[in-house]
């Protein structure tokens, strides 16, 4: 989540440092879904929720828009994508592949602690569900599908995920509260069981399954909102 920071004592700070923590707190902002698709910013309002000079947070929305999470025109305003069915779709594709790839690893070499911190980040979603809040799911499921790629022991794999997950955070917020609602947690839950169980197979299968059916979701309502436009479907 964006935080406020505090102006004082920044000038200590080195460039590059402030560059990366803009970079980081956006990157952390897009995957948990803080942006809706098609949101319009300007650089100084960035700089100003991240309490920082306008330099760093314009070097770190360059490098956002250079991974296509963001776009941007420069020195004036920056906008997050709004993708069409195809580019969902396609996003998809590779997401469930992935993504899948990284369960069935972490399956694999599963630690009673790696199970263990699962199992929380589970609890703590099962926790939230009651209060119906969007804005604090989406980031805790986040930590939790996280939590389960890191657990695969590939890195190179938990990096491309999370320049995939930039680009379709922003529409997390579109399973809520729909999506949500009927799936409430089924699939995760299925995964969990099957690697506690050491079924690395059904696991992934499991995994497939839950981002894939959420992507669908979100292909099918642009597709609607593109016909009951009466043109091409967009986001």
């Amino acid at each position: 989540m964006i935080a406020g920071i505090a102006l004082q004592g920044l000038t200590r700070v080195p460039h590059r440092t402030l560059r990366d923590h803009a970079t980081r707190e956006l990157r952390e902002a897009l995957m948990n879904g803080r942006f809706e698709p098609g949101q319009r910013m300007t650089i100084r309002g960035l700089a100003e929720v991240l309490g920082m000079s306008m330099t760093p947070v314009r070097e770190a929305v360059a490098r956002l828009a250079a991974e296509h999470a963001i776009e941007a025109e420069p020195n004036r305003w920056v906008r997050v994508p709004i993708l069409t069915a195809e580019a969902l779709r396609e996003l998809r594709d590779i997401r469930v592949t992935l993504e899948g790839l990284a369960t069935q690893r972490a399956a694999m070499r599963a630690t009673p602690a790696f199970l263990a911190e699962v199992q929380q980040r589970e609890a703590d979603i099962v926790a939230l569900r009651p209060l119906g809040d969007a804005k604090a799911m989406i980031p805790a499921i986040g930590r939790l599908h996280f939590a389960i790629y890191r657990g695969a022991g590939m890195p190179a794999l938990v990096q491309l995920i999370e320049g995939l997950w930039l680009r379709s955070g922003p529409y997390n917020n579109l399973l809520f509260p729909g999506y949500a609602r009927q799936e409430r947690g089924r699939l995760r839950a299925t995964t969990l069981a099957a690697m506690v169980r050491g079924d690395a197979a059904a696991a992934r299968r499991s995994m497939e399954a839950d981002v894939g059916n959420a992507l669908d979701w979100l292909i099918d309502g642009v597709e609607r909102a593109g016909r009951d436009r009466g043109g091409s479907p967009a986001g």
